[in-house]
């Protein structure tokens, strides 16, 4: 009788698993050939996206932007006038931030030997203690001439110190008033504008009518023949008129003593007469033109400089315009009669 082939094969492994005595016959499989056929296979995961993979956790301060980390590791102190207690560690740098540039920094010397000190333009100060110190008195000077006062001292141990950041209350409060201050170049537009009379800044003045020239055009129609060339001088309907000398002492109340008046020309513009004069100091102080000093039935007067220079600066002469509703001598009519052609 012959075996079945299938018993033949599996029979060897049978023996082995059960009793381990009987012998497999040669050419035949050997028992782990026949367990690792008939082991089970591993089941297969289904089909579908592969996971992502896992991003390993990040320490929360370094993801801090750097900023950040250098802030929290400053020491804000708001200067009120009493000394700063500053802290050193030997060895270590410590910096020091001043709410502006430093013009000086008063250490003793003997101080100074034994630290290596840094001072920025930026207004940072730069601190290294070779030694240890007790407190020490320094003084450092901003250069809008601010003073801060420090006790430093130096200990060979103890906690790194962090950087300091000095706040001034009075720097910040200039620093947003100049920020909201004119520019430079405004302050001096602004200054050169103050300079010139509120005659020659034009605009609209109640004396002006359509039909009628104001105080203002007449003014700067007389300052014109004498401070330009001639087409600059406005167009006006001007009737050129004689005027005569005047006595200065009946006219002036003040100053008469040390001015010299000088008509120079006279304009009839409608019903009106503006005349021209020419003022010299004689004295050595600085005269200030007031249109109270003068006498007499005017509408209006102006100066072409505010105030007249002592004789020989070279700026102690300037022009006078006077209006008024009738000739001008009629004012106070003295000395003979002149005529001044241009």
């Amino acid at each position: 009788m012959n075996p079945d082939p299938f018993l033949v094969r599996v029979l060897p492994f049978l023996l082995v698993v059960g009793s381990g005595s009987v012998p497999a016959e040669e050419g035949l499989p050997s028992a782990q050939d026949i367990a690792a056929a008939v082991a089970p296979m591993p089941s297969l995961a289904p089909e579908g996206p592969a996971p992502l993979p896992t991003r390993p956790a990040t320490p929360l301060d370094s993801t801090l932007p750097e900023a950040a980390q250098d802030t929290a590791a400053d020491t804000p102190v708001v200067w009120q006038g009493d000394p700063i207690p500053l802290a050193l560690q030997v060895g270590v740098e410590r910096r020091i931030d001043f709410p502006e540039a430093l013009a000086e920094v008063d250490v003793p010397r003997a101080l100074e030997q034994q630290s290596r000190i840094v001072v920025t333009p930026s207004g940072s100060l730069h601190w290294t203690a070779n030694t240890p110190f007790s407190p020490t008195r320094v003084l450092a000077t901003s250069v809008s001439g601010s003073l801060y006062q420090f006790d430093v001292q130096a200990q060979a141990d103890g906690e790194v110190p962090k950087r300091l950041v000095l706040n001034d209350p009075v720097v910040d409060a200039a620093a947003r008033a100049a920020a909201n201050a004119p520019s430079t170049r405004a302050q001096r537009e602004q200054a050169a504008a103050r300079l010139i009379p509120d005659f020659l800044t034009g605009g609209p003045h109640p004396s002006s009518t359509p039909d009628k020239p104001s105080y203002v055009a007449l003014a700067r129609f007389a300052l014109a023949h004498f401070t330009g060339p001639a087409r600059l001088i406005p167009q006006l309907e001007a009737e050129r008129i004689a005027v005569r000398p005047i006595d200065t002492q009946a006219w002036l109340r003040v100053h008469a003593a040390v001015l010299t008046l000088q008509p120079l020309a006279q304009w009839k513009v409608q019903d009106r007469y503006v005349t021209a004069i020419q003022v010299r100091n004689r004295g050595a102080m600085d005269v200030a033109f007031d249109p109270r000093a003068l006498r007499g039935d005017w509408q209006f007067a102006a100066a072409l400089h505010p105030t007249l220079q002592p004789q020989g600066s070279g700026h102690n002469q300037t022009l006078w315009i006077v209006i008024t509703s009738q000739p001008f001598n009629r004012v106070l009519d003295h000395g003979p009669a002149r005529t001044v052609s241009r």
